[in-house]
């Protein structure tokens, strides 16, 4: 179990290819994470080759680094032996940690490679103390929790004894993690499966279904602000949090230094027991780099004003200026601060803005290379829509800075504290020993013994001069004298020792783990009496007759105050915590995002689980493979259910008010929303509709539809299931 006060918080950064990985490390993060080029829930970051990731795990290693692994997609049937081997690949080259959402690769994992660490990632939806505790009661080491969790709710969740991570820099995503089907549904592209389109940074507006709505600036309805908890470090430290996570896979390297050295500054004057504030400069730094605007997020309670950024949904920069005039291609702009040849600009405009990099600053009639505030400035601007008087001028990347950054992280060297001690006696061979603060020691001998000198004897200071020479090696060399003779020794053999030494010592401290080989998958399971009707239906609109034995109720899919077992008695479940309680007659639902036939085992081994509804993300394909392979290994046919009918909750929004009963797209496709507590319900613009050709069971959502409209869809679904069966 973690303990916060024994242990140092770690500092977690993002990697998206070895350029960004070397960043994080020489900004002072204590392990990064990134995904291999499968399996990833950033299949659009630059991600690791196999050689690679090798090459990368050695480099963070020797530096005291640990490297976590996001193999944090839904598997598909057809993709299960692929992903397992992947984890092999990596088990074998020693990565510290897997990220993990979909439940069969859990699974698997736990029984094939039980000590190998997992983490659950967020995509896994945990936000309670309940979900925290099943899942170390299933062997995970770790629970990365939902980016709504409150600092109250993380003390609870801190409690359970599972390590837990918490954001505290970057993109936010609007709805719950793993809870998002918008990009799915709209472009087919699935956030679960690492190709999510980014819907919540398009145009959405508040409509009452005829006209818009609402007061708030802009038409970003559903942008987020950036997360910053800098701040909030020192409460994050004593709620007993054990991992800070940087988001930004995406994100250049310049900008991943940044951040986790301004990180590590604040994590370092904490435990000095210093106050840390981001200074003024720092700050417009971070700006500079990427800023949609910050908030402290649910986390810190802040409100939808603050939380959201209607006006614009991407980088804004910093302003340098104000449009004077425009005339032929050219912008006159007054500035209020630097600008730079080649730095990136935006104007703010409408529709959109006008976009233009500062390749010729004209400044009096002259070309210069770079211009101050108060200066009046002409720049080349051919981008419609050209640009009006009075409107802001932006720098969104600035090329001084990019180059300051690219200097400094290429000339610090990350280096460990290495006491050398040698033994020089005549007539012996000459013995160097290394010993790092991590217990490694390693001890290099000479292969001739050391003869006496002749002339002039070799001297400490020049030993100590030949040994700290370690250059390329991430190594700072203290040198202790343990027998000194007078004796002649050629520095060339000595050179060669310290390098066969630091090598010995770098391959020490690069190999973390005695590992084997996996072991077998042996599961089974008993089937279990099905007490759910062939057609079960979630009447969230309350249309139909309460006592319909097909009328099921659906546990909340999100439950913040879940915390002590309690009896779940027939009912739909919806999120980890639910599986901690007691179950008479479960079934798991949708929003588990059940995929492959090892997560629908795992769940059914749960007592009290009858049966699954699979994700709606499943194709006919899918669920041929899911059903064939699980009646091969159980020896029974999965007792399974399969969305036909119903508007999906393409987005779980909380502390979100919407003005109109609906958004609305740049399609003018209407996306009803309904708000439940603290919870707002994105639905998508129409049913989704299937038929039911191989799962054993039907479900239905209800929702909008009135009484007549729910008794026909009833009627038709059982009518399918019942020809069918």
């Amino acid at each position: 179990m973690y303990d916060p006060l024994l242990k140092k918080i770690e500092l977690l950064a993002p990697a998206g290819n070895m350029d960004a990985l070397k960043a994080a490390v020489e900004g002072g993060c204590d392990a990064v994470y990134l995904g291999v080029t499968s399996f990833s829930a950033r299949a659009f970051a630059g991600n690791f080759t196999h050689e690679e990731f090798l090459e990368a795990v050695r480099y963070c290693h020797i530096r005291g680094v640990k490297v976590y692994v996001t193999m944090n997609t839904l598997v598909f049937e057809a993709e299960m032996e692929a992903a397992m081997k992947e984890v092999d690949f990596l088990y074998h080259a020693e990565a510290d940690a897997l990220l993990i959402q979909d439940f069969g690769l859990f699974h698997r994992v736990r029984l094939e490679y039980p000590d190998f660490e997992i983490h659950c990632s967020t995509q896994m939806h945990i936000h309670n103390p309940a979900g925290c505790s099943f899942m170390k009661e299933q062997g995970a080491a770790r629970a990365v929790v939902a980016r709504e969790t409150p600092i109250e709710v993380i003390r609870e969740c801190v409690n359970t004894g599972i390590e837990i991570e918490v954001f505290a820099y970057g993109a936010l995503c609007v709805s719950y993690s793993g809870q998002c089907l918008m990009s799915q549904a709209i472009k087919n592209r699935s956030g679960n499966r690492g190709t999510c389109a980014q819907m919540c940074r398009l145009r959405f507006h508040e409509s009452d279904g005829q006209v818009r709505c609402g007061s708030r600036e802009g038409e970003y309805a559903l942008a987020m602000k950036d997360l910053n908890l800098i701040e909030e470090i020192p409460q994050l430290i004593e709620a007993g949090v054990c991992s800070l996570k940087i988001e930004g896979r995406m994100k250049r390297r310049e900008y991943v230094y940044l951040v986790t050295r301004t990180f590590r500054e604040a994590i370092d004057a904490y435990y000095e027991g210093k106050p840390y504030a981001v200074p003024a400069t720092r700050q417009k730094e971070l700006d500079l780099l990427f800023t949609r605007g910050f908030t402290k997020g649910h986390a810190f309670h802040d409100d939808q004003d603050a939380r959201m950024t209607s006006f614009r949904p991407n980088h804004m920069g910093v302003q340098i200026g104000t449009v004077l005039s425009y005339k032929k291609g050219k912008v006159t702009v007054r500035l209020s601060d630097t600008l730079t040849q080649h730095d990136g600009l935006r104007i703010l405009n409408d529709p959109i803005d006008t976009g233009l990099t500062a390749v010729r600053i004209e400044k009096n009639g002259l070309l210069v290379n770079h211009a101050c505030a108060g200066d009046t400035v002409i720049l080349d601007c051919n981008s419609k829509p050209f640009p009006k008087p009075g409107q802001p001028l932006l720098k969104t990347s600035d090329t001084a800075l990019l180059e300051q950054l690219d200097v400094t992280i290429d000339s610090q060297s990350r280096a460990i504290p290495v006491t050398v001690t040698y033994h020089a006696a005549e007539g012996e061979p000459l013995r160097l020993t290394a010993a790092d603060p991590d217990g490694n020691t390693v001890t290099v001998c000479s292969e001739k013994p050391l003869e006496p000198a002749k002339k002039a004897p070799l001297t400490h200071e020049r030993i100590t001069e030949a040994l700290c020479k370690t250059a390329g090696e991430p190594y700072t060399v203290t040198v202790q004298k343990k027998t000194l003779d007078a004796i002649f020794l050629p520095v060339s053999m000595l050179n060669e020792l310290r390098r066969s030494l630091f090598e010995q010592l770098s391959d020490q401290r690069a190999s973390r783990y005695t590992r084997g080989q996996k072991s077998e998958y042996r599961f089974s399971i008993k089937e279990k009496p099905y007490t759910f009707p062939k057609l079960v239906i979630s009447d969230t609109g309350h249309v139909l007759d309460p006592s319909d034995p097909c009328v099921v109720p659906v546990r909340p899919v999100v439950d913040e105050q879940q915390s002590e077992k309690q009896g779940i008695e027939k009912a739909v479940l919806s999120q980890p915590g639910d599986l901690w309680m007691n179950i008479a007659h479960g079934l798991a639902g949708m929003s588990l995002n059940i995929t492959n036939s090892y997560a629908a085992a795992y769940l059914l081994s749960l007592p009290g689980i009858e049966g699954v509804i699979l994700s709606s993300e499943c194709t006919d394909t899918n669920i041929v493979l899911i059903l064939e392979a699980f009646q091969e290994r159980c020896g029974f046919v999965l007792p399974a259910c399969r969305l036909v009918y119903g508007r999906r909750d393409l987005m779980l929004i909380r502390d979100y008010h919407v003005s109109g009963k609906y958004l609305e797209d740049l399609q003018n496709r209407l996306y009803p929303v309904i708000e439940e507590g603290n919870t707002t319900r994105i639905l998508e613009p129409e049913p989704f509709i299937s038929a039911n050709p191989s799962c054993m069971g039907s479900y239905i959502i209800l929702t909008l539809e009135d009484r007549n409209q729910s008794e026909a869809i009833k009627e038709e679904a059982y009518e399918e299931i019942s020809g069918r069966v």
